[in-house]
């Protein structure tokens, strides 16, 4: 209803009399009409499936009114004042018919503000994506983690036809196949992926294990994990994600979760910073429970699974009692610091210990890459350098696949190592055809960086004309130009687009110098359209230059000029860096 625009002033100022002027004394405004900016805390449904009929949506913050008005995407919807914390809107089917994701927030008509915005997920049904399953071994640690695409996690796995082989088990909720197959084995296996919105993906997909006699030579997939190369070196943000990822800890799963990781410098460990989510509601439950973080050895086996030794505990408790961003991003300071050492390979452990796990819990942040296959960076999941490990009710570790630790690790003589990219803006992407490009800005800090090839990760969404690559001095004079073939990353959809690792090796290599700018532009015809989006930086919330490429940030060029990333109503933010990278090898 929307009548306090129309009351006159006569008897508006006589309302506020009867309100006020009796008593002298200060009382709150009448229910339902506040010309102050609203917050919007959640919405409810938070994700629907493409093509969802005409729905009620439920927007809960404060500081709602008669004069609210639920947005989507800025275009408002028919809306009904439930109170001053709950509106209710009607949305029309024509808005939920494509994949994507809406920005929901709260206008007040009379103000003219416009409350913070909460994302709606719009997916469509999630779809395996893996096509074929590595060849095993009998006796061999076995592990295959199945890929999706689409849907809204969580996921849940299901085997429906087909005989997994003897010794090997499917996780439910990582999707991965693993343990040690007993005996040689040719299966069909038929699978189903079903999401958080009870939509389902299928696939057949050949399973073989091969008696130790016949067994493929080295190479042939016996699922351990490879490890990162330590040649060539690499200079940029070295990430490809697409959002942020949770893993719940306890919970009604009673998941146990193990961050990976390869120490890059020896020393006393004295404290660790990690991402939680301690109070959203489907990522954290009750009071976010009591969790116990331990630091223990590898075990040495090919799958690099937690040893029984443990070097450090820590518990975490009262998570809730801390204010933002402390209860967000928590520091975690070992009472008996362990000495880690560096090349060794250990695992951060966190379970929940609380009297009731599966009511009280949290979850832990990752960030998590799509398409993971292929060419890669030099920071990416599923390698003995760094990966994210689940216990699921007490089974064994399996490999969550696509999931990238965050994390920083603080040594007793001050210096830092991890992971500090905190985020990707996936709903924030730029073009890059005809006169709209986008950059990294950079400045070389340190010693000398020698670069023989780029690596970029982007999405083409049509057309078939190269992405041009220009490198160049900050002046914009040209060091070297050329592109990545149309080829090298597969087209799709403008509105669901895949983004794809290509590189384009330099014609010789260059030495970059130390104080000296550089540019690396990526553009393309305009009868061509890319795009990419970069991973935003904790560089706010603690987390040091050791964990992040400190020396620029992504840009694109509108009308004509740079300007840094626009994001959560933020214009030219320089905490972004285009998912990129340089190598000293072609």
């Amino acid at each position: 209803m929307r009548v306090f625009s129309s009351v006159s002033l006569t008897v508006f100022f006589l309302l506020i009399f009867m309100q006020f002027g009796c008593t002298g004394s200060t009382a709150a405004p009448a229910s339902g009409i506040s010309n102050g900016q609203s917050q919007v805390s959640n919405i409810s449904p938070n994700a629907i499936p493409a093509g969802k009929p005409s729905f009620q949506l439920v927007v809960a913050g404060t500081n709602l009114s008669n004069e609210s008005v639920v947005t989507w995407n800025g275009t408002a919807q028919a809306t009904t004042f439930v109170s001053s914390t709950e509106l209710t809107a009607q949305i029309p089917s024509q808005l939920t018919d494509q994949e994507g994701v809406a920005h929901i927030a709260v206008l007040n008509n009379m103000s003219r503000q416009t409350s913070n915005a909460i994302p709606m997920t719009i997916a469509n049904p999630p779809q395996i994506t893996t096509t074929s399953l590595p060849s095993g071994q009998v006796g061999v640690s076995y592990s295959a983690p199945l890929s999706v695409k689409g849907g809204v996690a969580p996921f849940t796995w299901s085997h429906l036809s087909g005989v997994i082989p003897a010794g090997l088990t499917l996780n439910s909720k990582t999707g991965t196949i693993s343990g040690t197959a007993t005996s040689s084995a040719n299966s069909t296996l038929g699978l189903e992926v079903t999401d958080s919105l009870n939509s389902t993906g299928k696939a057949n997909l050949n399973l073989s294990i091969a008696t130790a006699s016949t067994a493929p030579s080295s190479g042939s997939g016996s699922g351990s994990p490879t490890t990162t190369p330590s040649s060539p070196s690499f200079y940029g943000s070295r990430l490809g994600a697409n959002s942020l990822a949770n893993t719940t800890i306890g919970g009604p799963w009673d998941n146990m979760v193990s961050y990976r990781f390869r120490a890059k410098n020896s020393g006393t460990l004295v404290q660790a910073l990690i991402y939680l989510i301690p109070d959203h509601a489907g990522y954290a439950g009750g009071d976010a429970g009591t969790t116990q973080i331990t630091i223990h050895t590898d075990d040495g086996t090919p799958s690099h699974n937690p040893s029984s030794t443990v070097l450090a505990t820590y518990v975490m408790t009262n998570v809730l009692s801390l204010s933002s961003p402390a209860r967000y991003f928590y520091k975690v300071k070992f009472s008996t610091p362990p000495m880690l050492t560096s090349g060794n390979i250990y695992h951060m452990v966190f379970k929940n210990i609380d009297a009731n796990p599966s009511v009280n819990f949290l979850s832990v942040d990752a960030m998590y890459e799509m398409n993971a296959s292929g060419l890669q960076a030099s920071i990416n999941a599923d390698t003995t350098d760094l990966g994210l490990l689940l216990s699921d009710g007490g089974s064994n570790w399996a490999l969550r696949a696509g999931y990238i630790p965050i994390y920083q690790l603080q040594f007793e003589n001050g210096v830092t190592e991890g992971m500090g990219y905190m985020e990707g803006w996936v709903a924030a992407p730029e073009p890059m055809s005809g006169t709209r490009a986008v950059r990294e800005s950079f400045t070389v800090s340190g010693a000398d960086v020698k670069v023989a090839s780029i690596g970029i990760r982007a999405a083409r969404v049509s057309g078939s004309d190269p992405l041009v690559v220009r490198l160049e001095n900050s002046d914009g004079s040209l060091i070297e130009e050329g592109s990545i073939p149309s080829s090298a990353i597969p087209e799709s959809l403008a509105l669901a687009p895949s983004y794809f690792w290509a590189k384009y090796s330099f014609a010789t290599t260059y030495t970059l110098l130390p104080g000296k700018s550089y540019n690396v532009v990526f553009e393309a015809a305009a009868t061509s359209t890319y795009q990419t989006f970069p991973v935003r930086k904790g560089l706010a919330y603690g987390f040091q230059p050791t964990t992040y490429f400190p020396d620029g940030h992504a840009e694109f060029e509108q009308n004509g000029s740079w300007t840094g990333w626009t994001q959560w109503g933020v214009t030219n933010r320089t905490d972004g860096d285009l998912q990129f990278y340089f190598s000293d090898a072609p």
